[in-house]
């Protein structure tokens, strides 16, 4: 005789963050907080966006370094504290740039040291800390346009809805659509992450700011593309950091000697110009560049004969031009390290967590890419947060399919 098995149906599908605290370790009053503090964040940039660079690189910073400390991590520990003795001495001799760098590199070791989050908080407070995000992300982008129609509403250009004053809080909340969409999806609240996608389109093609509304189609483009296959979705990523490359050498072939015959903009004009000046600098030293944060006082002296605008002191408003004015070919190949430690897909990954990601990563990089100086606080936050955001919250979430697939294998209980 054939009798069913009496248990409970193990069949259905999981709750996506279990209620249970397995797994974690002893809870640390500190470290359960740290995931809800980072969660928070985005709020920040409502007030100054600065202020949000500022709690992301401390947060992560500190954050890592106490999760380093309580592991016992020698070697992140030996990397922190020589990272603060190195700052230390470059201050006493006046390199404030050389210290900011380094101490944004300590800063990204500790969100690195942060992903290891889950294994000191439970599932539960990960699902709590994920709902504060979720709220955070999607209450910025209203927020902002507020705050442009009631503070900055006799500086909002015409047809758009935000000033250039917003732009850098648009660009972070641009760089959170995907993580935010993900999470909302995720929990089945379809009819919310269509509503949020359709202001945030509001939001990318009223904004005053271009870039703004490329970082917000390359994070659909990306979503999709990476979903079919994550070596498309870093394709787009590469493609709009060497674009400014690619358009530098197009025109120095070209010999092009008069700017009114590319019909643009006098913003977009400027960046091409300083792209043609950063291009000399690399010139004139391929290798190992003219130093950090160089360019604002050698390009000006440069002489672009018919080209030159007489754009004075500024950055390159391109990241891969300025690492290759500034740091040469060593510091380009760093910079791909770096991106392909970001964009690299951990093992037995899903592809809706990957694809999150590098949709957030190449709206994060799209302002750096074609505008931002490189070497800022900014900068660097804008590319971390969502980094980590998507590793704690979007891949956390990830229901177990490869348990549910074993369970459904399971024979019925035979007895005789």
């Amino acid at each position: 005789m054939i009798r069913r098995d009496s248990r409970p149906n193990r069949l259905a599908v999981r709750p996506l963050i279990s209620s249970s605290d397995s797994g974690a370790r002893d809870p640390d009053p500190l470290i359960r907080v740290l995931p809800f503090i980072l969660a928070a964040i985005p709020l920040f940039a409502v007030y100054l966006a600065g202020a949000f660079a500022t709690a992301t690189l401390a947060v992560a910073g500190l954050g890592g370094l106490w999760i380093a400390w309580r592991e016992r991590n020698v070697p992140i520990l030996a990397a922190l504290a020589c990272a603060a003795g190195l700052a230390g001495l470059l201050a006493i001799q006046g390199s404030d740039k050389e210290v900011e760098a380094i101490l944004f590199a300590a800063a990204s070791i500790g969100a690195v040291v942060c992903r290891r989050l889950p294994r000191w908080v439970s599932r539960r407070d990960l699902d709590r800390a994920a709902t504060v995000f979720m709220a955070s992300a999607t209450a910025l982008p209203v927020l902002l346009v507020a705050q442009a129609q009631f503070l900055y509403a006799d500086s909002i250009p015409p047809f758009c809805i935000t000033p250039d004053a917003l732009a850098k809080p648009t660009f972070i909340a641009m760089a959170l659509v995907a993580p935010a969409m993900a999470l909302l999806w995720q929990r089945r609240h379809w009819g919310a992450a269509l509503a949020f996608l359709v202001f945030m389109a509001i939001l990318a093609f009223g904004s005053s700011s271009s870039t703004a509304t490329l970082a917000y189609t390359l994070t659909l483009l990306t979503l999709v593309l990476a979903w079919v296959r994550p070596g498309l979705g870093v394709a787009v990523i590469v493609a709009v950091l060497c674009a400014p490359l690619v358009i530098s050498l197009a025109i120095q072939v070209s010999n092009l000697t008069d700017w009114t015959v590319i019909d643009l903009r006098s913003s977009w004009l400027i960046r091409l110009e300083l792209w043609q000046r950063a291009l000399v600098l690399f010139e004139q030293a391929p290798l190992f560049g003219h130093g950090l944060d160089s360019f604002a006082d050698l390009a000006p002296l440069i002489d672009l004969g018919p080209l030159d605008l007489g754009t004075g002191r500024y950055h390159p408003h391109a990241a891969v031009m300025q690492v290759l004015a500034e740091g040469g070919l060593v510091a380009l190949v760093a910079l791909a390290l770096l991106l392909r430690l970001l964009t690299d897909r951990p093992a037995f990954s899903a592809r809706w967590p990957v694809a999150v990601r590098l949709a957030a990563l190449a709206a994060a990089v799209t302002p750096p890419a074609i505008g931002i100086n490189i070497w800022s606080d900014f900068t660097v936050a804008l590319v971390v947060y969502p980094w980590l955001i998507c590793a704690l919250f979007v891949a956390a979430t990830e229901p177990d399919t490869r348990r549910q697939g074993s369970e459904r294998r399971k024979p019925c209980t035979r007895e005789a």
